[in-house]
């Protein structure tokens, strides 16, 4: 059954990664979290809620409808290695939440910032800039994107003079000594999430 867990409590999380534990200290409850997992049918499909592929109906696109070259493994689903693209396009998207929602995938994502400025990462995703998010850890848009979207008119908008790269792929990605210790990093990349609030109390119907 599917449960939700409220209130402030001080916990350890503990996190297997790779062979390696990690942990670290919470002030609430691991299991605070609302969610959907796809866009699931029953044994009757009204066509009507059909989403075409692309952002021209309803829902966030997967990235795979942006991909210029790709790597496939073997395994449906999952590829060697993946090469994306996001770049000037249209979103025109129907009652839905345009930006990618907060997520962990079982790919790694290296994405890189061309020129101009991400939508999901208005500020500190600097053109020349990477990030990267490995398999299964939780990552997506900073605070005021998310805060931004949400409240914002779903009129047709055009993204400009933006382009943004990404390599995904199924391997796990590991740090070089000069990257991790020598390399210009961004200190505070961290902290756009820490102050995201809470939109959900626990009751249906309710924010």
């Amino acid at each position: 059954m599917a449960a939700f867990e409220d209130g402030k409590v001080q916990l350890t999380l503990t996190i297997k990664w790779y062979g390696q534990l990690y942990e670290t200290a919470i002030g609430h409850s691991p299991l605070d979290v609302v969610a959907w997992h796809g866009n699931y049918a029953p044994m009757r499909y009204n066509l009507k809620t059909y989403c075409p592929a692309g952002t021209i109906l309803f829902g966030h696109p997967d990235p795979s409808i942006f991909a210029v070259l790709t790597a496939p493994s073997g395994q449906p689903g999952v590829n060697n290695i993946d090469l994306v693209l996001f770049r000037e396009r249209w979103r025109v998207t129907e009652d839905t939440f345009r930006l990618p929602w907060y997520h962990k995938n079982i790919m790694s994502e290296l994405m890189g910032n061309i020129y101009g400025q991400y939508d999901a990462k208005p500020k500190g995703f600097v053109p020349g800039g990477m990030s990267l998010h490995n398999m299964m850890l939780a990552h997506d848009p900073y605070k005021n994107a998310f805060e931004g979207t949400s409240n914002a008119n779903l009129e047709p908008r055009k993204l400009e003079n933006t382009m943004s790269f990404m390599f995904g792929t199924r391997f796990p990605q590991h740090l070089t000594q000069f990257t991790a210790q020598g390399a210009p990093l961004q200190d505070d990349y961290i902290d756009y999430w820490t102050d995201i609030e809470k939109k959900f109390n626990g009751t249906p119907g309710k924010k």
